[in-house]
């Protein structure tokens, strides 16, 4: 299934949906509705009116019932009753004692009915959505599903909201605390983007992932650096307490990145989001006009949260002052870490290695100008040294230049040599020099 409508990869095909004849041959076929098991029309295969439904319980048995992997088809004796699917469920899990709470689990949640396929199972195990997670390090929470029953209780704790968030990742409609039943007039935009219903279907489903955000109060520090409208520096060091107030907006400004946030992550992405706002109130100032009052970077920062779906509860500067080098070195990695988090992980490996090449290289190269010259530098090498004054001789170790009588260099102690003769001309050469002055002749 592709597209922004679940349909068959034939029907996506750039020649549409061939159903022979008529006079609109390309138009969507039954995989676009909710009902049918095959197209009229055509004879393509519809995905079933369950299709991406799913329930927050033990993984052992979202396996027996094929949730979460594609391979995997599950159970598939239908009809069944609640009995044949727990005895099922047993005789698969037989002897292995550490899945017998999870058999209890389904024989709990499970109504006493007959069940005519997999959609019917999945609805009834998750006749309620709600997020009981009570660990308060996670701030976000993607529910394991991708479509939602209609039907289907959202329950949104007192310190919770929701936001449906579709299968490109684009927040939808939002929830906040209380009890929602779903249907498609209390979801409308995850329902505009659903298969819409066959005639005469009943189970119906919103294609949509319920995302839930804790909105809790985070206490993150801030610090960051920037530079005034003059250009000048600035190191801002402070905290700020926020908490999620539209999980939709918060979402947006993340780049409908859906996945599930820590505290310490909600932080870090809230840093990179007012990064921007005191930015904009550094360079609109100078350093003179922060430091007496933080009236202006406080409100730049409750104005970026507001436009990010935060609430901001406070805002505290400790210090406001210009930028020390060691400051400046911190500014200029952090830039460079905010940069490669927004790329992707084969780049961000691929300038990881070159940085680490060019660093490796450059470690080699002080190596080797302390150490001076191999015995293989070339002219090259030799051109770029300093000049030796006249009248002196320059060491072949580290052509640092000597009296001509010297017998050891002033400068490191290695033996000065002894002038030697052209074997081409005859011109006499200083030791230490590699090729003849007169003919240019390498001296052996």
């Amino acid at each position: 299934m592709t597209g922004s409508t679940i349909v068959c990869q034939y029907c996506f095909s750039e020649q549409g949906c061939d159903h022979g004849t008529g006079p609109n041959p390309s138009s969507a076929c039954a995989c676009s509705l909710t009902g049918p098991n095959r197209c009229p029309e055509c004879g393509c295969e519809c995905p079933p009116w369950y299709w991406g439904l799913g329930f927050v319980g033990p993984g052992s048995i979202r396996s027996f019932f094929g949730v979460g992997g594609d391979d995997n088809p599950g159970f598939s004796a239908y009809p069944a009753s609640k009995q044949q699917l727990v005895d099922a469920a047993r005789e698969i899990f037989e002897g292995a004692d550490e899945y017998m709470a999870d058999i209890d689990w389904l024989s709990a949640n499970l109504p006493d009915r007959t069940f005519r396929d997999q959609g019917e199972v999945l609805a009834a195990l998750t006749s309620v959505v709600a997020w009981r997670g009570s660990d308060s390090s996670v701030l976000v929470s993607a529910l394991p599903m991708t479509a939602i029953a209609v039907g289907t209780r959202l329950v949104v704790g007192p310190d919770q909201s929701v936001v449906l968030v579709g299968k490109d990742g684009r927040p939808l409609d939002s929830f906040g605390p209380g009890e929602h039943p779903i249907s498609r007039e209390s979801a409308p935009l995850a329902a505009g983007v659903s298969r819409a219903p066959a005639p005469g279907q009943k189970n119906l489903v919103i294609s949509a992932r319920p995302v839930f955000a804790s909105t809790q109060k985070i206490q993150t520090p801030i610090n960051h650096t920037g530079r005034t409208r003059s250009g000048q520096g600035v190191s801002i060091r402070g905290s700020v307490t926020y908490s999620i107030d539209s999980p939709a907006v918060f979402l947006s400004k993340m780049g409908n990145q859906l996945r599930e946030l820590s505290v310490t992550q909600g932080g870090t992405e809230a840093n990179r989001i007012l990064g921007t706002v005191l930015d904009q109130a550094l360079s609109s100032h100078e350093l003179g006009e922060l430091t007496g009052s933080s009236a202006i970077l406080g409100d730049a920062v409750r104005s970026g949260a507001a436009q990010a779906g935060l609430h901001t509860w406070a805002v505290n500067f400790d210090s406001v002052a210009p930028l020390s080098a060691s400051d400046q070195m911190t500014s200029i990695q952090e830039a460079q870490r905010r940069a490669m988090a927004n790329m992707p992980p084969e780049m961000q490996a691929r300038i990881a290695a070159q940085m680490a090449a060019a660093m490796s290289q450059a470690q080699a190269s002080r190596g080797m100008s302390s150490a001076g010259p191999g015995p293989g530098a070339g002219p090259a090498a030799a051109s770029s040294r300093a000049p030796v004054p006249s009248g002196t001789r320059p060491c072949p170790a580290c052509h640092a230049p000597n009296p001509p009588e010297g017998k050891f260099c002033q400068t490191c102690g290695q033996p000065l040599g002894s002038k030697r003769s052209c074997s081409s001309c005859g011109k006499e050469a200083e030791p230490g020099v590699k090729f003849c002055g007169g003919c240019g002749s390498r001296l052996s």
